[in-house]
């Protein structure tokens, strides 16, 4: 009992000890507290142990000097004197288990969270050890099936048939939710409803009824609809059930809640398809007028007001992920990176890991944590970076580059990640991080020079020539959906998300049918050409066609006339292809050779249906 009494000081001693801290805090130097934080005994250390003391009050100056600095005052003095309270128990055993050990956070709780301690940073000039391997290690595949599919097959890859089929159950719910109608909606009526909606984009007129009027009658669409019918979807056409919406004030409340379905289906199609070897991530715009908090404005961008939508995409164009911006806290940065940079922690998630996939971003998202982040992750990337996110990396000022002229750089190399940081002078100084592409080898680049009014030749490291030439993926996508936008005015804000949504899988659908298509084809479509087959396809999947039949035999026979093959979307889509009988015989458009009385009612062409073949039925397959 003596032994434990001599261990363990009074309640007294203690708080006399802590008085005197307290008076004296402020004439304490450093060491000081230190000494009573590693020796509470008294007692200097053994000689033995001068190494491991060495090492803890490195530790223990870091923690004091990050204390200081990060805390209040009151807080840091009150931590300080616990540590140093608690630090004047003597422990009998000095080897203490890992269940007796209790974190510092649940000691003083009202201390804020620290983030974990940033890895020690080296920069240094010297040689950037680019990896020996950076070749792709992944590949391509597709179906075989895909090779014969039709564009309205690839379009339904992208915007699949359940989500329309949602979308009819919602917007027959809304009818009889906003005005106890019962819209009868049907899977038939809304696809019709969606290849009008791309016609929309390809023909242009003043307003969406001219298609319907006797002076500029547009007969694809106006027979497929009757523009009250048409008319009668758009006001109902909804996407998500109202009655699940969440308050504004609720935690779960989703900005987004009216389109959520369709843009998860669309995200979760668009990330199935095998991924390219570059990918870049990247600012879009959908233009919008709307007056919606969710409006943003960027005037880098051609539309300069809009919703903000990050995406992902290949160097084909290829969207393969993509987060639409709906303000302070759209996603949460739970490693610490930024806000920014953890889009890109975000949209990465899909990437294959360690295959050498490469990525490219701009210097919004850029950060020296985000490469770590990658690295670790096993995916190499290459970025502009800004000048204020490099501290404590040494390179040249712009001036002394200016002087040197266009095309001359700097760079610093860190030695443990082996990430290197660039800065080269064109027009102006761009600063570059890498985890892969470095200085070597440099190549030439034209440049136009003011001065002189001519080009010159400019000396440009790896890094430049590989970032300019893959990341523009986002904006060629922004490109191919920009030529046949759907510019359709609503009142409802959402509807420009779902044009978007629309246009968007048609261009992933011709870009996917680009690659997927076999080498030894004559032609391939163009966007324009792709789109219309697509509209048509789903324009014909209506079985009766509208209106009185005429009576005048003239204009009967002038519609049964062929000009042309139908598309192939409606050619093997096996729906209503009914055989009728004509007076006047036209030629096969199978075998080319023969006449035939027999066209089909849905191609409106003429085929053989004889004892030695059956173009008919050749001609609807495959």
């Amino acid at each position: 009992m003596e032994d434990q009494a001599k261990q363990i000081p009074s309640t007294s001693r203690q708080n006399d000890e802590r008085s005197n801290f307290r008076n004296n805090k402020k004439s304490m130097d450093i060491a000081s507290i230190l000494k009573i934080i590693l020796c509470p005994s008294g007692e200097d250390s053994e000689d033995e142990n001068e190494e491991d003391d060495d090492l803890a009050l490195e530790t223990a100056t870091y923690s004091l000097q990050k204390l200081d600095n990060n805390f209040e005052n009151e807080e840091a003095e009150h931590l300080i004197q616990n540590l140093v309270a608690s630090s004047q128990v003597e422990i009998e055993d000095n080897s203490i288990s890992d269940e007796e050990d209790v974190p510092l956070a649940s000691l003083f709780p009202n201390c804020r969270e620290r983030p974990e301690m940033q890895r020690t940073s080296r920069w240094r000039k010297s040689k950037f050890d680019q990896p020996e391997d950076t070749s792709w290690k992944d590949k391509q595949t597709f179906d075989d099936s895909w090779n014969n599919f039709t564009p309205l097959e690839f379009f339904l890859l992208i915007f699949d048939e359940n989500t329309m089929k949602h979308i009819v159950e919602q917007t027959n719910i809304y009818a009889l939710q906003s005005k106890g109608k019962e819209l009868k909606l049907e899977l038939v009526e809304l696809k019709t409803y969606l290849g009008i909606l791309m016609k929309f984009g390809i023909v242009h007129t003043p307003s969406y009824r001219y298609f319907w009027k006797n002076s500029s009658r547009y007969n694809q669409i106006a027979d497929s609809m009757s523009r009250n019918r048409f008319e009668e979807i758009k006001s109902f056409l909804h996407f998500n059930n109202n009655a699940l919406l969440k308050p504004r004030d609720h935690p779960e409340h989703d900005k987004l809640h009216k389109t959520r379905p369709v843009i998860e289906a669309i995200r979760n199609n668009c990330r199935k398809i095998p991924q390219e070897e570059h990918q870049a991530i990247d600012e879009q715009i959908i233009p919008t007028k709307a007056h919606s908090a969710l409006k943003q404005y960027n005037p880098m961008k051609p539309h300069k007001w809009g919703y903000k939508v990050i995406s992902r995409a290949g160097a084909s164009g290829f969207i393969y992920d993509f987060l639409i911006y709906t303000g302070k806290g759209c996603i949460e940065d739970s490693e610490n990176i930024g806000v920014s940079s953890a889009y890109v922690i975000k949209l990465s998630e899909d990437v294959p890991r360690n295959k050498n996939y490469k990525l490219f971003f701009d210097n919004w998202f850029s950060s020296l944590p985000l490469v770590e982040a990658l690295n670790d992750r096993g995916i190499l990337c290459l970025s502009t970076v800004r000048s204020n996110r490099l501290k404590g990396i040494k390179l040249k000022e712009e001036k002394y580059l200016k002087k040197e002229g266009r095309g001359s750089y700097d760079f610093s190399v860190e030695q443990n990640s082996q990430t290197i940081a660039i800065k080269w002078y064109d027009n102006k100084a761009v600063h570059l991080l890498s985890n892969y592409a470095g200085i070597e080898p440099t190549d030439v680049c034209k440049r136009w020079d003011r001065k002189r009014n001519q080009r010159i030749e400019v000396t440009r490291p790896l890094a430049v020539k590989e970032y300019n030439k893959f990341m523009g993926g986002v904006d060629l996508s922004d490109m191919l959906i920009e030529l046949y936008r759907i510019d359709f005015k609503s009142k409802k804000w959402y509807m420009r998300i779902f044009f978007y949504l629309l246009d968007m899988s048609v261009v992933n659908a011709w870009l996917l049918y680009r690659r997927v298509l076999p080498v030894n084809r004559a032609k391939t479509l163009s966007l324009l050409e792709f789109k219309e087959d697509v509209a048509s396809g789903l324009m014909a999947s209506v079985r009766t066609k509208r209106g009185r039949p005429s009576e005048s035999p003239e204009v009967k026979h002038q519609k049964k006339r062929v000009s042309c093959h139908p598309a192939d979307s409606i050619r093997l889509d096996s729906i209503s292809h009914w055989p009728e009988w004509i007076e006047h015989p036209q030629r096969c458009k199978k075998c080319v050779n023969a006449q035939s009385k027999i066209i089909c009612s849905k191609c409106r062409v003429a085929l053989c249906f004889t004892k030695n073949r059956n173009c008919y039925l050749d001609y609807h397959q495959k």
